[in-house]
């Protein structure tokens, strides 16, 4: 553990962090409250501040102050290492900027060259105009930090050249071009309404512009190309203002363009992230599946709206999640909505549609021909239904269909099965993955193991050392150690349970208990022993290695006595 880290943990409390975030009751030597990362009624959450651990069992997940964090705000490590570092007055050890390494020279730099931006949006009249004009507030100009690129083109390079930064480094920064014919590098972004995009914990990491050119050739966004930090299948534009809103909510609203975005979130929608530069990935489901499970698609209504739709729905189905779409006028985006009316996109969002029932309307609307638009349900919509887990929602939603096409639900599911069966019902590969979810192999074996390591633990620290000791010895004769069974996350959940029960264990009790537990254990790792000795025997007069067989008996032998061991503590 570095120095940070540590201390960190020696002037922060688990309690004092998890409570900003979770009302908490006392509860025996633990605390409690609501899941922060699950809807529920019946608290399920717990910290202990004595082992600077915390458990959520409705989510199945824990771990200590950092863990928390990262789950809370969306981060990785080095994210929580400086909230947390913030929180506790702890001053984390920064390097002269010549001695950084590139990765972190790589920030700063995206970091004045967002102060470049911001300060020419402020100096440049037509480009705070335009951005006025579109609805946007000074207070969210502020706020989102949105700039403008001169229309020239070297500005931003002089700009940061003055500050030190050389010309490789700028470009690894996906902010200047190599131009041809050995001319000098130019700037990417030029005479554009520039959006700092961020990362999880807040980071700017790439930038979005909006051209202001009247050239009809000129592209309408550039966005940052890849970069080592920056890789757009990873990144939701807003999602590290959005994270708590979404968890407050329980809802995400997803939108296609940076001014739907800023917009929303000026009209209260603090819910609200924008995919940029990409089609929506499996990572960004993820991301937005951490925080809730529901999601309200708010794009575009033209036909790549609509192609989107499905294909967003159509992943966030196969995870599981509930869908609805906003039904926007033609020729309009969320922005224009909220600009002209913001109360009535809140309707809008209110009065969402199930995606199944969206697309249903949509067809109905765009197909006159009634077998026509039947057949195009069954192309279009019947495979985004073959994807969902939850038998349930698939079966309400057959009878929808059936209703809306006038025919039978047999008929519909009979269409849905044969659509798995052709695997087009299957996700598609890039979350194919992402759909399965693991198999946990939640075995007696591992049931007991897991137990004995927590009871080791909470004996050796407590007054009833000596049994802990005892135990140890034993778990070390069936070779039961740290190293063969680590599974931290079991340990932890199990740990808040077992701490209030076994303080009211008498030490006869408590020896009993363990001593019926030992002996279970050791019988069982018996008849998994006899198990792959029986499999060896089989194997070796498959081989016909008869001279092995006579040693692989004399194990079994061996086995078969231990299926009767008793084991007293």
């Amino acid at each position: 553990m570095n120095d940070n880290v540590t201390k960190i943990k020696e002037r922060l409390s688990i309690l004092d962090v998890v409570s900003s975030y979770v009302e908490l009751h006392k509860a025996g030597k633990n605390y409690k409250g609501k899941s922060p990362f699950t809807t529920e009624k019946t608290p399920s959450f717990y910290v202990s501040p004595d082992r600077g651990m915390y458990y959520c069992f409705s989510s199945n997940q824990g771990g200590d102050v950092f863990t928390f964090i990262e789950k809370m705000e969306g981060v990785d490590f080095k994210g929580a290492l400086a909230i947390l570092a913030e929180k506790a007055g702890v001053e984390l050890v920064q390097e002269d900027p010549q001695k950084r390494d590139a990765r972190d020279t790589q920030y700063v730099l995206i970091e004045d060259a967002t102060k470049f931006f911001f300060q020419q949006g402020v100096n440049t009249k037509g480009a705070q105009d335009y951005v006025l004009d579109r609805g946007v507030s000074g207070k969210t100009i502020h706020t989102w930090r949105i700039g403008f690129a001169p229309d020239a083109w070297r500005s931003l390079r002089e700009h940061l050249q003055e500050k030190g930064y050389t010309d490789a480094q700028i470009q690894s920064a996906g902010l200047i071009k190599t131009a041809d014919g050995g001319k000098e590098p130019y700037d990417v972004f030029r005479n554009r309404i520039m959006f700092p995009i961020a990362d999880n914990s807040g980071r700017i990491v790439a930038f979005s512009g909006r051209t202001l050119s009247q050239d009809k050739e000129t592209p309408k966004y550039v966005n940052s190309p890849e970069t080592e930090f920056y890789q757009k299948s990873d990144i939701l534009f807003g999602y590290d203002k959005a994270k708590q809103s979404i968890r407050k909510f329980d809802f995400s609203i997803l939108v296609e363009g940076q001014f739907d975005l800023v917009l929303a979130h000026q009209a209260g929608y603090s819910n609200t992230v924008a995919v940029s530069g990409t089609a929506l990935t499996a990572h960004h489901i993820e991301l937005l599946q951490r925080l809730s499970n529901r999601a309200v698609l708010a794009l575009d209504s033209d036909r790549a709206g609509i192609a989107a739709v499905k294909r967003a729905s159509g992943m966030m189905l196969a995870r599981g999640m509930d869908v609805k779409v906003v039904n926007i006028e033609d020729g309009k985006d969320p922005a224009d909505i909220i600009k002209e009316d913001s109360q009535r996109f809140k309707h809008m969002v209110g009065e969402a549609l199930h995606v199944v029932e969206f697309l249903l309307s949509v067809l109905k609307r765009d197909l006159k021909d009634d077998r026509t638009y039947k057949l195009q349900v069954r192309e279009e919509i019947l495979p985004i239904l073959a994807r969902m887990p939850n038998r349930i929602d698939r079966e309400h939603f057959e009878n929808v269909i059936a209703k809306a096409l006038e025919t039978t639900k047999e008929g519909i599911h009979f269409e849905v099965e044969r659509l798995n069966e052709e695997g087009k019902g299957e996700p598609a590969d890039e979350y194919r993955a992402m759909a399965q979810e693991p198999v946990q192999t939640n075995t007696r074996y591992e049931d007991l193991v897991t137990y004995f390591l927590v009871m080791r633990d909470l004996l050796l620290s407590s007054d009833r050392k000596t049994l802990g000791e005892a135990l140890e010895k034993h778990l070390q004769t069936l070779g039961i150690t740290e190293e063969i069974h680590s599974d931290i996350g079991r340990r932890n959940k199990l740990a808040f349970t077992l701490e209030e029960e076994f303080s009211a264990y008498s030490d006869r009790q408590l020896r009993e208990e363990l001593s019926d537990r030992l002996t279970e254990c050791a019988r069982l790792m018996a008849r998994r022993r006899a198990a792959d000795i029986r499999s060896r025997i089989q194997e070796a007069e498959r081989r016909g290695d008869s001279d092995d067989i006579p040693a692989l008996i004399g194990e079994m032998t061996d086995s078969q006595h231990q299926l009767h061991i008793t084991i007293t503590l």
